[in-house]
């Protein structure tokens, strides 16, 4: 059972929480928790701060917990949490001071502690709620390669370090609470799994202890066909496949981590996205053969894309060039999205600038490259859909009506999303307008 930050945020939404375990305690839950909402963005903030606008930041952090503590526990309690709370905050200043900018290394163990000390808070409001419960800083059981920022984790070694502290806690009836978004290298250095790498981690363990569910636990009721921000007919989906949640996700839908549906694949364990503001509602199920009554099921939104087209008449009937171009990408470490080829030009999706212009130099040695920001894509999921013979058209209809042009298109080789690249500025009259298609 995994919580995020909004549900955390104040007392009452940490005594439902309490509750929402209370009530499934004969089912052994493991709890992943979040830092508090906004204090990951505050912690990452310090190393490139002044000292007087970091003891700033500090000072807010510390005032954060203080509040929250203060308007939950009772006042022995709320004294001893507040003095680990204060321990922490000290450990953490010390590095801070220490800490440069250019360290991945250094961001990553500055960002551990939000997970750190709210794991420790929801611990404590267990135990006084009557729950026995016991903190797991997860740089003891999630063992990670060495990509600080963006960590992988290992399976064989962390499969030995959640047996060897998960299972006997279970064992013994008390509920262990796990830090999220974090693990450790195998020399023991902290890492994080990513931004939302909460997600990653209950799925990690559900992936390792072979859990009946997976539950995440958010502020919305479940994944929606479209951002209701976005589409006010929106409506959540009830169940959905394995395959299209993590197109979802990698595409747009900010729902899930795009990586937390990996390891609940590979194990076969559903996953099941809640509401901890409405602990009583069904939310979105995740099983890899959901029955449907429609092939469309939702419409998602990247915004703030950049479109790279790199044009060669080399490209003719040559081979390799490809890899060419796609190993440069990954020289620099530039992630891919979307990818359309003709016989002369290929066009790529990107959403992370990073080292484009040493690309872009490269790239240009061999081949004509124009690159265009301010872009969006978005993306109509749904199992069968590149099958539909009207669908495509129904597409390129509705657009037209509304006027919105299209500067690239992408079919999902897995036969569940269509790709539309358009103007950042259209995005959401594009979804807006699309939904009608599946509403």
């Amino acid at each position: 059972m995994k919580f995020g930050g909004t549900s955390l945020s104040a007392a009452k939404r940490i005594h439902t929480l309490c509750k929402i375990v209370s009530r499934q305690k004969g089912k052994h839950p493991v709890v992943v928790v979040s830092a508090l909402a906004g204090v990951t963005n505050l912690l990452i903030s310090l190393p490139t701060l002044s000292v007087t606008h970091q003891a700033r930041i500090l000072r807010e952090i510390r005032k954060t917990h203080k509040l929250l503590i203060e308007e939950f526990f009772h006042k022995k309690a709320h004294q001893e949490v507040m003095a680990y709370i204060d321990k922490q905050l000290d450990k953490l200043a010390a590095i801070v001071k220490k800490a440069q900018t250019d360290s991945k290394e250094d961001f990553d163990v500055i960002a551990s502690f939000g997970e750190i000390m709210s794991s420790f808070i929801i611990t404590r409001a267990l135990e006084q709620e009557g729950i026995m419960a016991f903190q797991i800083i997860a740089t003891d059981l999630i063992i990670t390669n060495n990509t600080f920022g963006a960590a992988e984790f290992l399976p064989k070694l962390t499969t030995a370090g959640i047996k060897r502290v998960i299972k006997p806690i279970i064992k013994d009836g008390i509920v262990p609470i796990v830090t999220g978004f974090i693990g450790a290298t195998r020399d023991g250095k902290t890492t994080t799994l990513g931004r939302g790498g909460s997600d990653y981690t209950a799925s990690i363990l559900g992936f390792v202890l072979r859990a009946n569910e997976i539950q995440i636990w958010t502020d919305v009721d479940g994944i929606f066909t479209a951002d209701p921000r976005i589409v006010k007919t929106a409506s959540p989906i009830k169940t959905i496949s394995f395959k299209e949640a993590s197109e979802l996700a990698t595409f747009g839908a900010r729902v899930l981590h795009p990586k937390s549906i990996k390891p609940a694949i590979q194990a076969g364990v559903p996953v099941r996205v809640l509401n901890s503001f409405n602990p009583d509602g069904p939310g979105t199920l995740i099983v890899e053969n959901p029955r449907r009554s429609r092939p469309v099921r939702a419409v998602s939104c990247k915004k703030r894309i950049i479109l790279v087209n790199i044009y060669s008449e080399e490209m003719l009937l040559q081979k390799g060039f490809f890899a060419r171009i796609f190993s440069l990408f990954a020289k620099y470490g530039i992630s891919v999205d979307l990818v359309s080829v003709s016989e002369v030009s290929v066009s790529i999706t990107l959403d992370n600038e990073g080292m484009l212009t040493k690309v872009v130099e490269e790239l240009r040695k061999f081949s004509s490259v124009t690159v265009k920001r301010n872009l969006a894509i978005v993306s109509i999921i749904g199992k069968g859909i590149t099958r539909s013979a009207n669908l495509p058209k129904a597409i390129f209809a509705t657009l037209a009506k509304q006027k919105i042009p299209v500067r690239m298109v992408s079919l999902g080789a897995t036969d569940i999303n269509i790709s539309l690249v358009i103007d950042n500025d259209r995005a959401d009259d594009a979804v807006e307008t699309l939904h009608g298609i599946i509403a």
